[in-house]
C-alpha cells in the first residue's frame, strides 16, 4: 500500500497518524486506510506547480521535515527552517520561531520522567558548521518560544544529530558529528549542567539514531566513508565501550521502534570529504562506506540480532542537490502491522510514503 505525495510526521494515537500532502495535514487510520483533513494551508500558483515536480520539490526542501507530539492538541513540526505548532483542536498554526543562528532540528526529541531533568520537548542545532561555532541545545517553554539548555563551546563540535533519553540510567545521550573530535556520544547529567564525552574521535561514534535499553545504548553509525554497523554502548569496568553487533550496508540517519523491534534504515550519499564545490554540488558518487546502491531497512534487537527487511535503489540525480537516498519514519513508536516508510530520492516510491508490512 502506498499514500502517494504523503510524508508521515508522527503518531495522534496508536492507530492514528498525522500526515501532510499537498499543503494539508490529515489524520490516517492505519486500520481502515481512511483520511480526514484536519487543516489546508493557502498557497500559492508557484507552491502548486512545485509540488507537481518532484526534483524542483526535492532541490528547494519543501514539505514537513521532522515532527513531533507535544500532547493531544499540539504537534510541532518542520518546514525549511521555521518550527510551527499544529493546534488540532483549534485546526490553526502557529506564527513560527526560527533560531537565532539559523540552525533548526535534525530529529525532534522527548525527556519525560528523569529525576535530574525538566520534562519537555528538546532539539540540538544542525546546520552547516565547519568552524565549528558553538551549537546550542534547545527547549521548549511555550508556544513558539525556545530556550538554550547548553550550549556547546566554539571548537568542539558541528552540530547536534539527536538527543537521547535515558530512563535506567537517568541520564541523557547527546550524539554529534561530523569528523575527527566531533564524532561523539556524550552524556548529560542535571539538566545538561554536567556535559562529558562518553566515546569520542572515532567515525564508530558518530551517529543520529539511538534506543536506551536495560542492557545499554543501541545505536547505528552514520559515517560515508567509514564501514557502519549496528553498536552496543555501555560501561565495562567502569570505561564506556561500544560493542559491535552487525554490520549494515551504509550510514544511519532514521530509525524508529516498530512494536518490539528496533528498526534502522541506511542512506545512500557521497563521501562528505570532497574540497570540491562543484563535486558536492553535482556529484553523484555514492560514499566507499556504502556497499550497495540502496537505502535498507533493518528490523531486530539485541537478543536475536538485525535482519534487512526491505531494500530500494538510489536513483541517479546528484545528493547535493536533489537529496541523499533516505527511507524516514514517524516519530513516535509504531504499534501494528504497517510501518510507514517515507522515502526520498529512490527509484520507487519517491516523496511517498510506502506501508511496509510485517515480516
Amino acid at each position: 500500500m502506498v499514500l502517494k505525495n504523503t510524508y508521515p510526521i508522527c503518531f495522534i494515537t496508536t492507530s492514528n497518524l498525522l500526515v501532510y500532502k499537498k499543503h494539508t495535514f490529515q489524520i490516517v487510520d492505519l486500520k481502515t486506510l481512511e483520511s480526514k483533513t484536519i487543516l489546508t494551508l493557502a498557497t500559492n500558483l508557484f507552491d502548486k506547480i512545485i509540488y507537481k515536480m518532484p526534483l524542483i520539490f526535492r532541490l528547494l526542501r519543501k514539505g514537513v521535515r521532522c515532527g513531533i507530539k507535544l500532547n493531544d492538541d499540539i504537534i510541532l513540526f518542520l518546514i525549511g527552517k521555521t518550527i510551527y505548532e499544529l493546534d488540532l483542536q483549534n485546526k490553526c498554526i502557529s506564527n513560527g520561531y526560527k533560531t537565532p543562528d539559523n540552525s533548526r532540528p535534525l530529529i525532534f526529541s522527548k525527556i519525560n520522567g528523569l529525576e535530574s531533568f525538566d520534562d519537555g520537548i528538546y532539539f540540538g542545532g544542525y546546520k552547516g558548521n565547519t568552524n565549528k561555532d558553538p551549537i546550542a541545545i534547545f527547549k521548549r517553554v511555550e508556544k513558539d518560544t525556545w530556550v538554550k539548555a547548553f550550549e556547546f563551546e566554539k571548537g568542539e563540535i558541528e552540530h547536534i544529530h539527536n538527543i537521547v533519553a535515558d530512563p535506567y540510567k537517568n541520564i541523557v545521550y547527546i550524539f554529534t558529528g561530523d569528523y575527527d573530535n566531533a564524532a561523539c556520544i556524550w552524556k548529560a547529567e542535571n539538566n545538561f549542567q554536567s556535559v562529558e564525552p562518553l566515546v569520542r574521535g572515532q567515525q564508530d561514534y558518530r551517529s543520529c539514531v539511538g534506543f536506551a535499553t536495560a542492557n545499554g545504548l543501541i545505536y547505528a553509525t552514520d559515517s560515508p566513508f567509514s564501514n557502519n554497523s549496528i553498536r552496543l554502548l555501555n560501561p565495562q569496568d567502569n570505561i564506556w565501550k561500544s560493542n559491535h553487533l552487525q554490520n549494515i550496508n551504509g550510514p544511519c540517519i532514521y530509525g524508529c521502534i516498530w512494536n518490539d523491534e528496533f528498526v534502522f534504515s541506511t542512506s545512500v550519499e557521497g563521501s562528505g570529504k570532497s574540497s570540491s564545490y562543484w563535486y558536492k554540488l553535482f556529484g553523484n558518487k555514492r560514499g566507499p562506506s556504502i556497499i550497495e546502491n540502496y537505502s535498507f531497512i533493518y528490523k531486530g534487537n539485541i537478543e536475536n540480532r538485525f535482519k534487512e527487511i526491505y531494500k530500494v535503489k538510489k536513483d541517479l540525480y546528484p545528493f547535493h542537490l536533489f537529496q541523499f537516498g533516505v527511507l524516514m519514519f514517524p516519530q513516535g513508536r509504531v504499534v501494528g502491522d504497517y510501518l510507514p516508510t517515507y522515502h526520498i530520492a529512490t527509484v520507487k516510491n519517491d516523496l511517498h510514503t510506502f506501508l511496509l508490512t510485517q515480516v
